[in-house]
């Protein structure tokens, strides 16, 4: 079924939608990779940091990947109470990158963690010192890897720890669903004139 251009925007929600709908189906908690403690003493404090990690990143997956790969979209359109974020339109494509779907995931996810840490108010007996966070996020076909340094001098009386590196792994087919939809957006770019084959998208 061919669809005329003034009605590419039914056809644009759909293709956002599905991006969405994917990726929080493809969410699972579980298989995660985790460092072991360095000793007992800082133990409470890695694994502290580690779950933040793991649930900071899953929630930030959550939302990007309902923003069609953004953390605040620009090209948006809205459709009664909804707001859908579009790839095509007019002819020009707003489609993000591979690359800046992972900088939008790891900039959004510095935020969440500092959030989550809360500047670790939760551990009185231990003094604390955070270096720059710095984290980075590959996505692949059929999961993401974020990988974090987050120096922590961590004393608790006469005992002294750093901890610097933590990495993180979620199952989720956001790269399959991304390179799909990428690949059937240019297609349709090539086919403009034709008009847009909905039957096709589920091949």
């Amino acid at each position: 079924m061919l669809l005329k251009r003034g009605q590419l925007t039914i056809f644009i929600i759909v293709a956002i939608l599905i991006v969405g709908a994917v990726v929080l189906f493809f969410v699972f908690r579980g298989g995660i990779q985790k460092e072991k403690p360095l000793n007992p003493e800082v133990a409470p404090i890695q694994n502290f940091v580690q779950t933040c990690l793991d649930d900071s990143l899953e929630e930030v997956v959550f939302m990007v990947g309902e923003n069609g790969g953004y953390r605040f979209p620009e090209n948006v359109f809205e459709f009664e109470d909804s707001k859908v974020t579009y790839y095509l339109l007019n002819e020009k494509n707003y489609m993000p990158t591979k690359e800046q779907v992972e900088q939008e995931i790891s900039d959004y996810f510095d935020i969440k963690l500092f959030v989550c840490t809360n500047y670790f108010v939760d551990f009185p007996d231990y003094e604390i010192e955070q270096g720059n966070l710095e984290s980075s996020v590959k996505i692949l076909e059929d999961k993401i890897i974020l990988e974090m340094r987050y120096p922590l001098t961590i004393k608790k009386g006469e005992s002294v720890s750093i901890l610097e590196d933590f990495k993180t792994e979620i199952p989720v087919r956001l790269g399959l669903v991304y390179d799909s939809v990428s690949e059937f957006i240019l297609e349709q770019e090539k086919n403009k004139q034709q008009g847009f084959c909905l039957s096709c998208l589920p091949e």
